[in-house]
């Protein structure tokens, strides 16, 4: 039920889920891809814009602060005009008084022609309100308290933008003030302003790049002295800001501190910052539009296609299911489906064959059930006569005799698998002793046995594993007078046992001992081959790949054959 709610079971309704999924992913990922991409490159365009105006403004106001502090510098008692001005106040005749006067005129004059910005150049005397040698006439009404002082300290103060003083103008400008002290105590304004070209040059950046920007100017307290948009912040507000630049009021902004003590700050809508991206929205979402009637156009033809000759093969299947073998030939113009009908009726030739195949294959199994029967009556024959000798041998005590068939029905009985006993070391060393005796009763060979007591003796071990190798150095290694040489060493450190097998027969030719290493059989492989062969098995099917059997051997020097066998304990097989 979990199955049919959350999942489809029908492959067409999978292919056209996975399919829109698939193409409304890359949609997505097409979206997000190029979003990020117009993000990144509209803020990085217009930080690099607003710092690069930001710094060309405050370079120019840094500039008119510069001329302007250096005009009022000649306007006090140690400048030019001030050094008059000084005379001009101590002199006590009315003529050096008027010659004097006409000095200071001119001297101001010439500063302001050298100038061509400076405006309004004047002495003012807070007591009285009045301008002193003024080249321009002073607004009426004009007080020192309405400047918008944005810097300095002391004597010295820098005014923001404002309207100029002068009554014939209208021109924004920016001032300086001074200050001064004269020697018989007289003291003086020293007020100086230029004209400047920041709304000029805020409205040309409007118009040209379509960025509507606020310049503000705020002192150290955070007031705004200046705002070129006074709907964005105006005059006498806070603006608090942390850093060079980022995002506060709906305004992306970017600040820069001048050189005299004021903070100049350039703002932007983020309506207008995010323009671009609002316009690639739009296209986007057309986009997004069009991909999806292509889509779904896309998933009607490919169901058309898809659907056809599925419900052809479903036919075909409920036909098969009947029972019907006949082959059809079906041409659905899809290259991958025609391969399918094509192995579909290999299939049923194929599962034809097998129906025959099963018919011979169980009246074949029949008959080897029979000459099983047949086998399995021949080795009990074979025990019970072999017990008959041995007995036979008894009456007539024929003790050599007797061990003789006795050994050898405890050899059969071993390797035919009658001892329902499990294989230890221990019972693989007596079957080989056992034998070793058998054999030394009909060859005249020497055996040295090196058995180590240990209890190892007792842990499993695959079955019917030393006799072979034994028997293959009996067999087809020794002569006459030959020397084997058994050794079983335990390791207990690694937990392994270390088989060695050495004769001092004939050994191996370099082609059979490479013939021998084959894990495949070979029709080649006769004598050593059959042993060792059964014994790599038996190896790898009790112990997998932690049992080891090397061969060295070399031609009438002898064989060694050198066996490493994990220890089974008896804990670890009762666990298993």
């Amino acid at each position: 039920m979990l199955r049919s709610r959350f999942m489809f079971s029908s492959l067409r309704k999978r292919i056209m889920v996975f399919l829109t999924v698939g193409l409304v992913g890359c949609a997505v990922l097409m979206a997000s891809v190029s979003y990020n991409a117009i993000y990144t490159m509209q803020r990085d365009k217009i930080k690099t814009s607003m710092a690069f105006d930001l710094h060309q403004q405050t370079s120019k106001v840094n500039q008119m602060y510069s001329s302007l502090l250096q005009v009022s510098q000649q306007m006090t008692p140690e400048g030019t005009v001030g050094n008059l001005m000084e005379t001009y106040i101590s002199a006590t005749d009315i003529y050096s008084q008027r010659l004097l006067s006409r000095d200071i005129s001119y001297n101001i004059g010439l500063i302001t022609f050298s100038n061509p910005a400076m405006e309004l150049v004047m002495y003012y005397n807070p007591a009285t309100g009045n301008a002193s040698y003024s080249n321009l006439p002073l607004r009426s009404g004009f007080t020192r308290q309405s400047l918008p002082d944005v810097a300095g300290m002391g004597e010295l103060k820098y005014q923001s933008p404002h309207k100029s003083l002068c009554r014939f103008s209208d021109d924004q400008v920016v001032s300086v003030t001074r200050e001064i002290r004269f020697s018989d105590g007289t003291q003086l304004v020293v007020y100086v302003e230029a004209k400047s070209d920041l709304i000029t040059d805020m409205n040309s950046l409007a118009e040209s790049l379509n960025i509507p920007y606020t310049l503000v100017f705020t002192d150290s307290k955070d007031a705004v002295t200046y705002s070129s948009n006074s709907t964005a912040y105006a005059v006498g507000q806070r603006l608090r800001l942390s850093g060079q630049s980022g995002m506060t009021d709906g305004y992306v902004w970017n600040r820069m501190k001048g050189e005299y003590g004021y903070d100049i700050t350039l703002l932007l809508p983020v309506s207008s910052y995010n323009h671009e991206l609002y316009t690639w929205k739009n296209h986007m979402y057309w986009i997004l539009a069009v991909a999806l009637l292509m889509m779904f156009m896309l998933t009607l033809l490919l169901r058309r296609l898809i659907n056809r000759p599925f419900l052809m093969i479903e036919k075909e299947m409920r036909t098969f299911g009947k029972g019907y073998m006949g082959t059809s030939r079906y041409h659905t113009g899809i290259d991958e489906f025609d391969r399918i009908f094509d192995q579909f009726n290999v299939m049923k030739r194929q599962i034809q064959q097998l129906i025959l195949d099963v018919e011979q294959k169980e009246k074949r199994r029949h008959q080897l059930e029979i000459e099983k029967l047949a086998y399995q009556i021949n080795p009990h024959f074979l025990m019970n006569t072999l017990n008959s000798v041995r007995w036979l041998a008894v009456m007539h005590k024929q003790a050599e005799i007797e061990k003789f068939v006795s050994s050898l029905i405890f050899l059969l009985s071993y390797n035919l698998g009658k001892s329902e006993e499990r294989a230890t070391f221990r019972s693989e060393i007596d079957v080989m002793r056992t034998y070793l005796e058998l054999q030394q009763m009909r060859h005249d060979f020497e055996v040295k046995l090196a058995i180590a007591e240990g209890t190892y003796l007792d842990s499993s071990v695959a079955r019917f594993i030393l006799q072979p190798i034994v028997e293959n150095a009996v067999c087809h290694g020794l002569d006459d007078n030959g020397k084997l040489e058994i050794s079983i060493v335990p390791d207990e450190t690694a937990q392994m046992v270390r088989i060695v097998i050495r004769d001092d027969g004939k050994g191996l030719s370099r082609e059979t001992l490479a013939l021998l290493q084959r894990d495949t059989p070979d029709q080649q492989q006769t004598g050593w081959g059959i042993g060792l062969r059964y014994v790599r098995s038996m190896l790898e099917s009790f112990y997998g790949y932690k049992a080891r059997m090397g061969i060295e051997s070399t031609p009438n020097q002898g064989t060694t054959v050198t066996l490493e066998l994990p220890v089974l304990h008896p804990r670890k097989e009762s666990a298993s």
